[in-house]
């Protein structure tokens, strides 16, 4: 008798892993598939495990490049995998994707390493450890079944530095996004004050220095302007912003800080525009897309992720990346719209988002994937049950 399958996923956090992929999730489980997480604890892995969900909790430092620690990694996934026994591993973010494969590998377990962003892969400062990480990552990539990728550049990078091959690969065009979730309750208005929204985390690469700046030029030209910022303060990322510069920039009345949310979705809807300037290099920005699927106008930077969300014009509008001109002027082309054409300009997002970057589209690459391994499995299962 064929038994029901396991898949595992893999990642840095238990937060990425209910944020992005808890739709996923809840696909695989409607199919018929056991589902465990391995990732470390942190506020989110109740969540998960409400879901009905078999969560297994691993040590990791994210930004740590201690070699002790690096290897007790390795034993620590070789020993759940040998315990887990899945059909099937995606890994998720650099530390599983590498060493996840590695241990997938010695306990000859088939997996898949799911690149979503560069973030500073290439941008190490130490030449030894950036040398070293390639290195591994070439390991990696050729122990793993296939190496996916949320945008056509990433998987370019990947190629022409021969960390894997275009055999390979795949792109998933991004995570996807629950459109049914993400839906406004009613059409926005943008009558009385403009709100720009920065949204993510509070880091000096997702451009939240220029939003600053852009919105004290804007303020001393436009008095109806206001200036948000919500998102949690990343204390262990060394680009974080400290809070008592936040708090700084709050008592200058430049901006008013809203703190962290568990739901964005309010605050998208109350928004007149989401401004995003990352220069960091995302997947597919994740803050993006719930914005224009909340029919939010976006300006967001001409950056790998994040242009791929925006026609420029159409549901929003494209700056240079770390240029506060450019993007005071953006600010300007949104302020200058009518209310009818910021309306319109929300919908074409939310229009976009629902013919390209629904959830729903995502999911067929991963069943066609797990599909294609299952039926190895299904048949290597009959023939040794036929020999026996």
């Amino acid at each position: 008798m064929i038994k029901k399958k396991t898949i595992a996923l893999v990642a840095n956090t238990s937060w990425s892993i209910h944020n992005f992929r808890l739709g996923l999730i809840r696909h695989l489980k409607s199919q018929g598939f056991n589902i465990v997480v391995i990732a470390p604890k942190d506020s989110f892995t109740s969540n998960l495990i409400s879901e009905g969900i078999d969560y297994y909790e691993i040590d990791m430092k994210n930004y740590g490049t201690n070699p002790f620690s690096e290897f007790r990694l390795i034993f620590q996934l070789v020993r759940l995998y040998q315990t887990i026994r899945p059909d099937l591993v995606f890994h998720y973010t650099i530390k599983p994707n590498i060493y996840g494969s590695f241990a997938a590998a010695y306990c000859k377990i088939p997996s898949i390493i799911i690149t979503t962003g560069l973030g500073h892969l290439f941008e190490f400062k130490n030449l030894f450890v950036r040398w070293i990480t390639l290195f591994l990552y070439r390991i990696a990539s050729y122990l793993s079944k296939e190496t996916w990728f949320l945008n056509t550049n990433d998987r370019d990078v990947f190629i022409y530095k021969r960390i894997t091959n275009r055999k390979k690969s795949r792109v998933l065009k991004s995570e996807g996004i629950n459109i049914d979730w993400f839906c406004p309750t009613t059409d926005k208005k943008f009558v009385g004050a403009k709100s720009f929204l920065f949204a993510g985390r509070i880091l000096r690469d997702k451009g939240i220095i220029e939003f600053v700046e852009a919105a004290k030029i804007i303020k001393a030209k436009y008095s109806n302007v206001r200036f948000f910022i919500l998102g949690f303060i990343d204390q262990e990322n060394p680009n974080s912003i400290p809070y008592s510069q936040i708090t700084t920039w709050q008592n200058q009345k430049i901006i008013k800080y809203l703190g962290e949310t568990s739901d964005v979705r309010p605050f998208l809807e109350k928004s007149s525009c989401l401004v995003f300037p990352s220069y960091y290099r995302e997947g597919v920005s994740r803050i993006l897309m719930e914005a224009a699927a909340m029919e939010t106008p976006i300006i967001t930077s001409d950056n790998v992720g994040c242009r791929e969300i925006v026609d420029d014009g159409v549901n929003g509008y494209i700056c240079e990346g770390r240029n506060i001109e450019s993007l005071v002027l953006s600010m300007e082309k949104f302020l200058r719209l009518d209310n009818a054409d910021m309306l319109v300009m929300g919908k074409m997002g939310r229009k976009k988002m629902t013919k390209e970057y629904s959830e729903n589209l995502i999911f067929k690459s991963y069943d066609a994937a797990i599909n294609n391994f299952v039926e190895k499995m299904e048949f290597e299962e009959k023939l040794s049950e036929f020999k026996h």
